[in-house]
């Protein structure tokens, strides 16, 4: 076994709060076009490490939008160490974070702001005419989900459902890349540091506990089995 190699990509995606793949962040990016001229926004950016990816594989240019002060903080180390500087990140709320730019991609990913078409109107004020829409979203395997899912995440669309939505607004998906049990328990477990570490400089929040425990109880008592995630690629007709 080439134990550098695993390594090298288990360092690579340390930083990616998504339960897509790396290789298919790549592929997304080759499929849908992604170049050197490409100015990509990525709205709920996380560290910025999509917008790494795809500059770092094709070429490309832009902005990156998160509310978490530690996410944003880390990413520019991030980028900085890589010397790049086409990505820029930007701490701010992405409901209150206005520009008058406008992008060849605009992203979305694992975030759910009033539902998936509420969605699409958000990123469409920001891209390009003929440009292309990006959006990580969960979905349920199932056509009527368990309502403790429901519960707990609450709108929770069959990929059916969601393609009906796409349409709905002259759509069509055109790239998709699907999670994998790995890159899930990857994302669970992330969150279970960030949590201990949490518990463990204020083991008296309550809060964090009770989330702790729903967390813990949704993933392993039925998110795994009912519920999918999906990165997609839309464009207008």
């Amino acid at each position: 076994m080439d134990y550098k190699n695993l390594i090298n990509k288990l360092e690579e995606s340390k930083h990616l709060i998504s339960m897509t793949p790396l290789d298919k962040i790549v592929e997304i990016g080759f499929t849908s076009g992604m170049n050197q001229d490409s100015f990509v926004l990525d709205l709920c950016c996380g560290y910025g490490e999509m917008l790494k990816v795809w500059h770092q594989a094709f070429g490309i240019k832009g902005i990156g939008v998160d509310i978490c002060k530690e996410f944003i903080d880390e990413g520019k180390i991030l980028l900085k160490h890589e010397n790049i500087d086409d990505i820029s990140l930007i701490e701010a709320d992405v409901l209150n974070w206005k520009s008058d730019k406008k992008f060849d991609y605009v992203c979305l990913s694992g975030e759910d702001f009033g539902g998936f078409e509420r969605t699409i109107q958000l990123l469409e004020q920001y891209v390009k005419p003929n440009g292309k829409l990006i959006i990580g979203t969960r979905f349920s395997k199932v056509e009527s989900p368990p309502m403790e899912l429901i519960e707990f995440e609450g709108e929770t669309l069959s990929l059916r459902s969601i393609n009906e939505i796409v349409r709905k607004f002259d759509y069509f998906i055109t790239s998709m890349a699907s999670d994998t049990d790995a890159e899930w328990e990857r994302y669970i477990m992330w969150s279970a540091r960030r949590h201990l570490e949490n518990l463990r400089n204020n083991p008296n929040d309550e809060n964090c506990q009770d989330w702790c425990e729903k967390w813990y109880t949704s993933y392993f008592g039925f998110r795994r089995k009912y519920e999918g995630y999906v990165l997609l690629v839309i464009e207008k007709l």
